[in-house]
């Protein structure tokens, strides 16, 4: 998508391009290389001056109330299909009223790429929890990140625990600035979230357990300072604010909307709100925040990505085992994701269906399953796979069980015994993919998420047409249905499609 350049950035960017670089003999290479560098010399620029901005004005916004991904309320329990067989002819019922537009803004790109991640090592114990190792000669700074060991070459950085006023916080920028220690720690940091081959929002994280273990003693405003220094400087565009109630909070942006956190609208970017724990962001002396105002043509950095790529973190074995239906899988998932992704922001269903976090464990229940299925006609291990998702785990509302809202990645269905219907769903459109190749897509109903099936042979029953194919209802969470049978409740609304699995 075209994107129109900001005047200040265009005039940035001339200024530092040479008279001849786009001259008749400069390579495409040479003229693009003098838009990088130019970009990156405004973004310096912003850098450099930022403290001059935490100086300036700070302006009052309201924040609000994290939005609900769904507000129909789930069935208590999973309904259970009359399994008399099926005698009418295939039966149209709403098709989807379009794909679920997702909300992916175009991110600003970061100043410099981060380091290409590591392959993530074989299934089975490492020689040590420890994943970080600094040179022989620099005594090594420790902390804790979901119950793992980091160590981190350490750094002296000195701020100021307590910050009493907004120019203070221009001050504490300016002295690690000046100091160079703020610098420092973060090519650091970059390295060890490169080496657990952590996405953006885990990059934050890691961050903030690092700042929270150097001064566990700080006020918000002191920790959340060095926090927002270090961010900016990795290239992300992280706000530094603060509540009525004096407490300093975080404002990030992302490249998925999310639920259930609050958010404001700065320059018509979404920014979401982050701060301590103990801090109720839902009180009404909390949900007016100011920040400090900045060039609304600035280039400040890049928005967040939530969606999950392969982890490489220090290994702990926690068994699994399903079978139900005739179709049994086994064996082990590194056990150190469960706390990482325990409270992971909640986002589009889509994104938890293409996000991928151990391969490996993928791959082998895969493997298991094929065989399993291999003699099957197509409809019929449609079928299994569907008999064997709908009976393999107990169903629960993540709100009984959990007490929040908690949809599951791939990898969580296999470890918890209970489940609800749009884990249901994502688990059984993967294997539907993975181990049929058959098409299939994730669909959302009013408080319910289910999965439909496009299949070689026509077949009796519930179906809808999409874009120009056809795709019957197969839904995990309808206990004892099988293609062909959709839900009463919702045999006359139109689904809306979260995510296509195609050729």
């Amino acid at each position: 998508m075209n994107k129109r350049i900001p005047i200040s950035l265009t005039i940035a960017i001339a200024a530092v391009i040479p008279s001849g670089a786009q001259s008749p003999g400069s390579s495409f290479d040479e003229f693009r290389a003098g838009i990088l560098n130019g970009y990156s010399s405004f973004r310096n620029s912003v850098l450099e001056n930022y403290d001059k901005f935490l100086d300036g004005v700070w302006t009052e916004y309201e924040s609000f109330k994290g939005l609900k991904s769904d507000t129909t309320p789930k069935p208590v329990s999973a309904p259970k299909a009359d399994t008399t067989p099926v005698v009418k002819d295939s039966t149209p019922v709403p098709a989807p009223v379009a794909d679920k537009p997702a909300h992916r803004p175009e991110p600003k790109p970061a100043p410099k790429p981060k380091p290409a991640p590591q392959p993530a090592p074989e299934t089975g114990p490492t020689p040590s929890p420890v994943v970080s190792h600094p040179a022989e000669d620099t005594v090594p700074f420790r902390f804790d990140f979901y119950g793992m060991e980091m160590q981190i070459p350490d750094i002296e950085i000195r701020i100021t625990e307590r910050l009493s006023s907004t120019k203070d916080f221009g001050r504490q920028w300016r002295d690690l600035s000046k100091s160079g220690s703020g610098h420092s720690i973060v090519p650091e940091l970059k390295k060890l979230a490169s080496r657990l081959q952590l996405n953006d929002y885990l990059t934050y994280e890691l961050t903030r357990d690092y700042v929270n273990g150097r001064y566990p003693q700080a006020h918000s405003t002191g920790r959340m300072s060095l926090i927002h220094f270090i961010l900016a400087n990795m290239g992300y565009d992280a706000r530094i604010g603060m509540t009525n109630n004096g407490h300093a909070i975080l404002l990030l942006p992302f490249n998925q909307q999310v639920y259930a956190r609050p958010f404001m609208s700065i320059d018509n970017r979404t920014y979401y709100v982050f701060a301590d724990k103990d801090i109720d962001l839902e009180n009404p002396a909390n949900m007016r925040i100011t920040t400090c105002q900045l060039p609304k043509d600035a280039e400040t950095g890049a928005s967040l990505e939530l969606r999950l790529t392969p982890l490489n973190l220090p290994y702990k074995a926690q068994p699994f085992s399903l079978k139900a239906a005739g179709l049994e899988v086994n064996g082990e998932l590194n056990a150190n994701i469960l706390p990482v992704i325990y409270r992971y922001p909640q986002m589009p269903m889509g994104e938890y269906a293409q996000s991928e976090i151990l391969p490996d464990i993928r791959r082998s229940v895969v493997e298991q399953l094929k065989p399993q299925v291999a003699d099957m006609t197509e409809h019929e291990a449609v079928d299994a796979l569907l008999h064997f998702t709908q009976n393999a785990f107990e169903y629960s509302r993540d709100d009984a069980f959990h007490g929040f809202e908690k949809p599951y990645f791939f990898e969580e269905t296999l470890f918890y015994p209970k489940c609800d219907c749009e884990d249901r769903a994502i688990f059984y459109t993967y294997l539907l993919w993975h181990v049929l190749g058959v098409e299939n897509q994730l669909i959302n109903y009013p408080g319910h998420e289910s999965a439909s099936v496009r299949l070689s042979e026509p077949i009796k029953g519930d179906y809808y047409d999409h874009k120009g194919t056809r795709y019957y209802i197969s839904d995990p969470t309808y206990i004892g249905s099988s293609s062909g049978m959709c839900m009463p409740t919702y045999r006359h609304q139109a689904p809306t499609v979260d995510h296509t699995y195609s050729h």
